[in-house]
């Protein structure tokens, strides 16, 4: 009952935790953040590095197998837990840069932050977005939950269609200020390394099969819809 309990929680706040970060990328693209006006570039930057290196660690270290195996059906409840935690803590902690933004643009570019944000939840969905968040691994006492090869919908265009959508979500704000651009930077190069990371895990796990669909779909960019 207690696993369940925590399981529910977990899933609650690694949505607020999600949308929360949503909210601090469209506010600050908008202007609707509040911003001081000053402040230390040098202290700064450095603060809102180990930021970021608490994502990555967090993110990636929780991902592991020997993570998983030691923590069995929770784990992904307390991956998810974790995730809603540091995503919260990196907007709330996260400090301003000087310097004006790199880009003014139109305010009806939000909107197309806003579908590929849709995208991305919707590709979350299409995981079966129960065990995605870890509230399946608990109601049915299995840590692990076989998973199919998607490659329909988005995935016959891209590979990693959940990563494009957030790329393209957090990059396409009509404001980019200097500290929404490094945030922003950072999650890229996150992004980029955990790709690699997890394509290692799934050319384990389906074999040729993945090797195949590897060979023939691009990973981010759908070159041939160009």
């Amino acid at each position: 009952m207690l696993a369940r309990v925590f399981a529910v929680c977990a899933y609650l706040i690694g949505i607020a935790g999600a949308g929360f970060f949503f909210i601090y990328v469209i506010g600050m693209g908008t202007g609707h953040w509040p911003r001081p006006e000053e402040s230390n570039l040098s202290g700064d930057w450095g603060h809102n590095l180990l930021l970021l290196l608490l994502f990555a660690f967090q993110h990636s270290g929780m991902a592991r197998r020997r993570f998983k195996q030691r923590l069995g059906v929770l784990a992904r409840s307390f991956y998810v837990a974790a995730s809603g935690i540091v995503l919260t803590a990196l907007v709330l902690f996260w400090q301003p840069l000087p310097g004006e933004p790199l880009w003014q643009g139109p305010t009806w570019i939000v909107g197309i932050s806003l579908i590929a944000a849709a995208l991305t939840g919707c590709c979350v969905w299409r995981f079966d977005h129960a065990s995605f968040l870890g509230l399946t691994q608990v109601w049915t006492g299995r840590a692990e939950i076989p998973t199919p090869l998607c490659i329909d919908g988005p995935y016959r265009y891209v590979r990693h269609p959940l990563m494009l959508g957030f790329l393209i979500a957090i990059w396409t704000q009509p404001i980019m200020w200097p500290e929404l651009a490094m945030m922003n930077a950072g999650m890229t190069i996150y992004v980029l390394i955990a790709i690699e990371l997890e394509e290692r895990d799934l050319v384990e796990e389906f074999g040729e099969a993945y090797g195949t669909y590897r060979r023939r779909v691009p990973m981010l960019i759908p070159w041939k819809w160009w």
